[in-house]
């Protein structure tokens, strides 16, 4: 009876957080269906002149917002169409090779978004739940909001960390001095009505989050009353989408949001590259190599060295190992083992913890790594695999270290 009602007072407590994710998938499904998300690649890489490195830091930054919020697949699929024009109008201009480049430009934003809010990456959901099996101190800490106070600066610095070896390896020298014109992205150039409704929608989303976030920290018994007030959003928020008749427009009438519009469609291409990356992984997954890989890099964090050098470690073991395996498989793993390793070198494994998670969405080497990744290598005809290879290795190098010195330093603060 003890534990039942435990476990029932767990759950409360935990329900703002379980409606937080909740409505982050109804979020990316209203982007989704209205096509804001066209609207937001239009307005951005209109701006960005039509010059090759512009383009390229462009769509990597448009990638990172908008997978912040929406699935990484989501956003790739909003920037296919678009590389591929691209890629069009770079070869008309006989700026040959622009389509590795482009590529690998949309998965590095989107997989550096992903730890760039608190639903952005369904790691980040498998960190609460870590933090919470194994009772780590300060855990309760981690709000919707005060993640942003670490995650935006760190995603600003991978951002240009990609875009600096996007342009400065990638770039082929053909296509430094040209220039294409760019058209509007989808049915029009100007945001529809039903468009601005949905992102009304998804700032009144935004806002509520961060301001629960808030009054968490400097209201005083709000805590007890925050499932309620969660809830009461919750189902307005879901009036708003379903029920409350939106702004007509050519795209539709009636609701933002329909049960059909739940539905996605995926390429064919891209399609057969997940499918054959869901069977590698359970060929992998059968044959019992994950779990040696996971064991043989725990082993790194083993004996007496520095701190900092642990961390380092760490996360550059899971870097490379999501290259490979499933990187909601390696956190779940790493997770004990990071916690088990920072118990052992009187470290604090809410930091360490924290750093695996966001360490697992750099994935930036192998169209294998993600269903992103085979997704966007698939769609994208021509893209080489070797530049891929390479330019993802000096990325993921790079990753490494600034996430351990970022975080080891600015999560201590905060936490």
């Amino acid at each position: 009876m003890d534990a039942s009602a435990d476990f029932a007072a767990y759950a409360w407590s935990r329900l703002p957080l379980v409606l937080l994710f909740a409505g982050g998938y109804l979020v990316y499904q209203l982007m989704a269906a209205t096509r804001l998300t066209d609207a937001f690649v239009t307005w951005a890489l209109l701006r960005s002149g039509g010059r090759a490195p512009a383009i390229l830091l462009y769509v990597i930054g448009v990638a990172a917002v908008l997978s912040s919020f929406i699935p990484n697949a989501i956003t790739v699929l909003a920037l296919l169409p678009v590389l591929k024009r691209l890629d069009e109008d770079f070869a008309r201009q006989g700026a040959r090779g622009m389509t590795t480049v482009l590529m690998c430009s949309a998965i590095y934003g989107a997989s550096i978004g992903g730890m760039g809010s608190m639903i952005g990456s369904p790691a980040n959901a498998v960190l609460v739940g870590a933090l919470d099996l194994f009772k780590v101190p300060g855990r309760e800490s981690i709000t919707f909001f005060n993640w942003f106070l670490w995650s935006v600066p760190l995603v600003v610095m991978l951002v240009a960390a990609a875009w600096a070896v996007a342009a400065g390896l990638g770039l082929p020298a053909t296509a430094r001095g040209v220039v294409v014109r760019l058209a509007c992205v989808g049915e029009e150039c100007a945001a529809t009505a039903r468009q601005r409704y949905g992102g009304t929608l998804f700032w009144l989303y935004m806002g509520f989050w961060v301001l629960e976030s808030v009054a968490h920290e400097v209201v005083p018994g709000f805590a007890g009353a925050a499932p309620w007030v969660c809830l009461a959003f919750t189902a307005l928020f879901i009036h708003l989408l379903f029920v409350r008749p939106a702004p007509a427009s050519a795209a539709g009438q009636g609701p933002l949001l329909r049960p059909r519009d739940l539905l996605s469609a995926v390429p064919r291409r891209g399609l057969l590259f997940i499918l054959v990356l869901t069977a590698l992984f359970a060929v992998v997954r059968w044959l019992g190599w994950d779990q040696w890989l996971v064991v043989a890099a725990g082993r790194l964090a083993v004996g007496d060295m520095p701190t900092e050098l642990i961390f380092l470690l760490m996360i550059l073991a899971v870097v490379f190992l999501t290259e490979v395996l499933s990187n909601t498989a390696v956190v779940a793993a790493f997770f004990a083992i990071a916690h088990f390793a920072a118990s052992g070198h009187g470290m604090d494994p809410l930091i360490l913890m924290v750093g695996v998670s966001v360490a697992s969405t750099c994935a930036f080497m192998t169209p294998i790594a993600t269903p992103t990744n085979a997704l966007a290598f698939g769609e994208m005809r021509g893209a080489s695999l070797w530049v891929m290879f390479g330019l993802g290795l000096v990325l993921n190098l790079v990753a490494a270290v600034v996430l351990a010195g970022w975080l080891g330093w600015v999560l201590p603060l905060i936490y």
